[in-house]
């Protein structure tokens, strides 16, 4: 059973399903008891609403009830409940995609019984009527907004279920402990032992592996669902903006022979081998007196403080002079938890062997050329490896969300704490009751434990429509 704490309403609502502004068509859907009753008060066709068959399209006209005018030629479809997206009855309206048709039909829809749906409001009736769990809820919004392969992968993967199943696992095994401990608890007079604790603490430390296992997985998880930052950094005019332009494929930055061209901070999304990467050129780095110069390189700083890997870039031929370990001072003083990948540029020009007292500084290091797109491809295959551990990439899911994340955390200290009483000997009570606030913990991931609040800011997120 769910635990919400408001009432959910059970009127019925209405909203555009497809993007908003200028298209060939347009869906706008209905949901709630009075679905039908409403689309058939402002729909003439040749078929009648009621006795149409569900999921069959109907075609004919959405007309004013108030003025008889036409609104729009159009297709409907009727979905019955329980087997519609929502779990309740159901209408869909395909018509033309101008905006002021969309708003003349929602017109019509509102004034004849519907209320415009909040966002999310589709698929939180679908979670509330059980035809999806919380984390099957929150993979539709991350679907709409996948950007790349990987990431779209994730969110399908979330959605068929299989994070929900590995879950469910963890809180059958667990219930199953919790059912003998009780079992003592009826029987505490004998002083019977239903559950071996010897069993019990293997069973439990088996389960705390197993979370940690999906706890690290919530670094990769967020990487696929948000990108990659990654930062271009370097003294002046090593070929930073030209680098940024060779992975685009295009003339994004300004390149030029003056030192210090870029003096702000060039932001571009690129999809290296289905990861998303947020690129961040970003202005030279260098001790200058100039005012327009050093506030670039704050700017800069402040991107090292966010990036997850720094790309520090040297020209072949002069590594590392004097002015680059002056700005590679600076890189680390500023970064946090990046790694650290060296970006030797220029082999067309002259080539050298790195040395191992550079190399050792850094987690990758590359030759490349930004003039003719030497050695990008190895560039690229390294800093896919830089990012993503071979172990876990071989995990199909993942977690990738700080609501999840903190509810594993919470799942993990109450198991640790159930085995600790385990060997402390106490009463089987209270073992159980760090084995109830393990399973509370997990419950609200998929939303077998949930609020309204909860819930609020989850669905706050959609779009309207959805």
């Amino acid at each position: 059973d769910y635990l919400i704490m408001k009432h959910f309403l059970s009127d019925t609502i209405t909203a555009l399903a497809t993007a908003p502004g200028k298209g060939a068509i347009a869906i706008i859907r209905l949901s709630g008891d009075k679905s039908v009753d409403i689309a058939a008060g402002v729909f003439v066709g040749g078929q009648n609403l009621y006795e149409m068959p569900p999921a069959r399209l109907a075609r004919g006209h959405i007309v004013d009830p108030k003025s008889k005018n036409i609104i729009d030629d159009v297709l409907v479809a009727k979905f019955k409940n329980p087997h519609s997206f929502t779990g309740e009855d159901m209408v869909e309206i395909s018509c033309h995609g101008g905006p002021f048709i969309v708003e003349e039909i929602l017109t019509v829809l509102l004034e004849n019984g519907a209320r415009l749906a909040a966002p999310g409001e589709f698929t939180k009736r679908a979670f509330l009527n059980g035809k999806m769990d919380l984390l099957q809820a929150e993979s539709v919004a991350d679907i709409i907004d996948s950007r790349t392969r990987a990431s779209l992968l994730q969110s399908q993967n979330q959605l068929s279920g299989m994070l929900s199943e590995k879950l469910l696992h963890f809180r059958d095994a667990l219930k199953y402990q919790l059912s003998l401990l009780e079992v003592e608890l009826d029987f505490s007079e004998e002083d019977i032992e239903f559950a071996s604790r010897e069993d019990l603490y293997e069973n439990i430390k088996g389960l705390i592996d197993q979370v940690d296992k999906l706890l690290n997985t919530f670094k990769y998880g967020k990487i696929l669902r948000e990108g990659v930052r990654l930062a271009l950094v370097g003294r002046p005019n090593v070929g930073k903006s030209s680098i940024l332009n060779r992975l685009l494929e295009e003339d994004r930055a300004i390149v030029s022979r003056t030192p210090g061209t870029t003096r702000d901070v060039i932001e571009e999304a690129l999809d290296i081998d289905g990861i998303l990467y947020t690129i961040s050129d970003t202005a030279g780095i260098r001790l200058t007196g100039d005012e327009v110069e050093e506030m670039g390189v704050e700017r800069t700083k402040k991107v090292l403080g966010g990036a997850d890997v720094v790309l520090f870039i040297v020209e072949s031929g002069s590594v590392l002079t004097e002015k680059d370990l002056e700005a590679l001072h600076i890189v680390k003083e500023n970064m946090n938890d990046a790694r650290l990948l060296l970006l030797v540029n220029k082999i067309d020009l002259k080539k050298n062997q790195i040395p191992d007292e550079v190399s050792v500084q850094f987690d990758v290091v590359c030759e490349i050329s930004a003039k003719t797109g030497e050695g990008f491809s190895t560039f690229k295959k390294k800093l896919n490896g830089l990012i993503f551990d071979e172990d876990v990439m071989k995990e199909s899911v993942y977690i990738n969300k700080t609501r999840h994340l903190d509810a594993l955390r919470r799942t993990r200290e109450a198991l640790l704490h159930a085995n600790a009483s385990v060997k402390q000997k106490l009463s089987p009570e209270y073992i159980s009751l760090d084995v109830r606030t393990a399973l509370d913990a997990l419950g609200e991931i998929t939303g077998e434990v949930t609020t309204e609040d909860i819930l609020e800011d989850i669905f706050s997120s959609f779009c309207i429509g959805k």
